[in-house]
């Protein structure tokens, strides 16, 4: 094998630089294996995998390969399933513990982004309901207010109170009065209002989730993984003696039974 890449150039120049992109899989996939883990590493592992399946692309290109590296066409295997899927779901910069947030990328889980959209821009939602609700009672003063003993209301001022309906078809909900203003509710701004506050939380409950479940396939397919991890690293010997080998002018003794 050594032979064939020191003979080959193009080969091992190609072969080496690609090996450079590649990320220690083994150390990834030991750490998710022990529990230890985390978004770092599955990138570790889709990133490994990506030069696994360009290294079988550049060796289906080798004409007469040696026995060793046509056994890396099948031990590299492939796996473009779960390099599609990390691609999709990790973000392009994941933090260190899936616990710091922010590993799972945005489009992936329809849940998670609106989770993340109820944390983030809770302001915009609050100011889209309040043109809402001004522009269904023909009140354009009314302003959707939030303190700590009442949480979120709507407010409006007395002269403004007749237009406010609180019958059994109304969505208005009376729930102070003041010299100053009338405060009501609806049962879409409580349920807002508590979604925004469990929205940060459940996010990162959910991400947690997501991340374990992106793991355990992983996990599944632990043996196919290391296989190619072996491969690769049998290959970069191989390609790193063939250079030092060139470059320090060594030469191959023949052997015989004399």
């Amino acid at each position: 094998l050594i032979a064939h890449f020191i003979g080959g150039e193009g080969l091992r120049h190609d072969l080496r630089a690609r090996l450079r992109r590649c990320p220690d899989i083994e150390r990834a996939l030991s750490r998710l294996s022990l529990g230890r883990g985390g978004p770092r590493d599955l990138a570790a592992v889709r990133d490994a995998l990506k030069v696994a399946g360009e290294l079988r692309g550049l060796l289906q290109e080798d004409s007469d390969p040696p026995a060793m590296l046509a056994e890396a066409l099948r031990d590299l295997g492939i796996h473009d399933t779960l390099i599609a899927r990390r691609g999709r779901a990790l973000a392009p910069e994941p933090p260190l513990r899936a616990r710091d947030g922010g590993a799972i990328a945005p489009g992936y889980d329809e849940n998670l982004d609106e989770l993340r959209a109820l944390r983030d821009d809770s302001r915009k939602l609050i100011a889209g309901l309040q043109q809402n609700y001004a522009q269904a009672s023909g009140v354009p003063s009314l302003k959707i207010k939030h303190n700590n003993v009442l949480g979120y209301f709507i407010e409006v001022t007395p002269t403004h109170a007749d237009k406010i309906s609180t019958g059994a078809d109304s969505p208005f909900i009376h729930r102070h009065t003041l010299a100053s203003a009338m405060r009501f509710s609806t049962v879409e701004l409580s349920e807002l209002e508590q979604k925004i506050a469990s929205a940060a939380e459940r996010a990162l409950a959910l991400e947690m989730q997501l991340v374990q479940d992106l793991v355990g396939e992983v996990l599944q397919r632990a043996e196919e993984i290391a296989t190619a991890a072996a491969a690769l690293a049998a290959r970069d010997v191989a390609a790193g003696l063939a250079e030092l080998a060139v470059g320090q002018r060594w030469c191959r003794p023949k052997v015989d039974d004399s």
